[in-house]
């Protein structure tokens, strides 16, 4: 009995050390990379790479999984990790495979793009279901080339949507336009219609300004006074008429040399008094008409009208 115990005892104690045996170290596990890399593959080397950089991260592993990835078209991944590696270029294995990191790098920016995103300022935005930020901290968001889904978010406004095209090597922007919740009632605008250059008062207000009662017209008192200086001027012609061709002294003597010549001015003092006298004794006549003028003009927008009683 107590030799088993024994027994079971080194048992117990051997395991551990042979487990330890077992376990593969990353040198191991880079080695079975590289083996899966010319066995064509990439999938299952880097996924050897991964395990060997968890259990001793250098920039061997970095740079194997870089170009591993590069050749799966993983380009963010791949210029990630070959920066990585190429930070430390003084290193021997980064020395000694140089050329080929350097290439890596090169092809895989050439299908990486930045986006430039702007904004109201407290918008946040998430690219391909990844978050961005907040406007305005955010930063040129690095993304592979071909389609990208820009999504954007803020207080009191609409959820904003927008597919961008991405280009390799090259900077795309997109400006975020942000709609309020509560969406405004629609106005129905209609077609413009030019001012009138002087506005004018509707028909119905000029006529009423016309034909409103005035007391006693002032016709009245105009063709009064018409008439009188008519016939003042028709009186004052006649007598010119009446003394044409007559001496200024009808006594006689030396001095009554002067002959008048009065007879035109005469005749055109007979005719403006009666001119005068015609239009006062109109005037007079329809200033007592009636209480309502005779005469109305209508003005509007698109007419002017006159009209009267005779």
């Amino acid at each position: 009995m107590r030799s088993v115990i024994v027994l079971a005892a080194v048992f117990v104690t051997a395991r551990p050390g042979i487990a330890h045996a077992t376990e593969p170290t990353a040198d191991d596990l880079i080695v079975r990379g590289l083996e899966l890399r010319r066995a064509a593959k990439p999938s299952e080397a880097l996924d050897m790479f991964q395990r060997a950089h968890a259990l001793a991260p250098s920039t061997r592993t970095l740079g194997q999984m870089g170009l591993v990835e590069a050749s799966l078209e993983q380009w963010l991944d791949a210029e990630t990790h070959l920066m990585a590696a190429l930070v430390r270029p003084n290193d021997a294995w980064v020395r000694k495979n140089r050329t080929f990191l350097d290439e890596a790098v090169k092809s895989s920016r050439g299908h990486i793009g930045e986006l430039v995103v702007t904004g109201p300022s407290g918008t946040t935005v998430a690219v391909d279901g990844r978050r961005a930020g907040t406007l305005p901290a955010i930063a040129p968001v690095r993304l592979v080339e071909g389609r990208a889904v820009v999504r954007a978010t803020s207080v009191g406004f609409k959820d904003f949507s927008k597919t961008v095209t991405i280009t390799g090597g090259a900077r795309s922007s997109l400006a975020i336009v942000l709609d309020p919740v509560g969406k405004r009632p629609a106005v129905a605008v209609a077609a413009p219609v030019p001012l009138p250059a002087d506005p004018a008062p509707a028909p119905s207000q000029a006529v009423a300004a016309l034909d409103e009662p005035s007391g006693r017209s002032w016709k009245t008192p105009v063709g009064v006074g018409l008439v009188a200086a008519g016939a003042g001027l028709v009186a004052w012609g006649i007598t010119w008429i009446a003394v044409d061709q007559r001496d200024a002294c009808p006594a006689g003597g030396p001095t009554c040399n002067n002959v008048y010549d009065t007879k035109s001015a005469g005749w055109i003092l007979t005719a403006a008094g009666a001119a005068a006298a015609s239009a006062g004794a109109v005037l007079f006549y329809f200033g007592h008409r009636g209480d309502r003028s005779d005469v109305a003009i209508d003005v509007a927008p698109r007419f002017v009208s006159l009209r009267g009683r005779f």
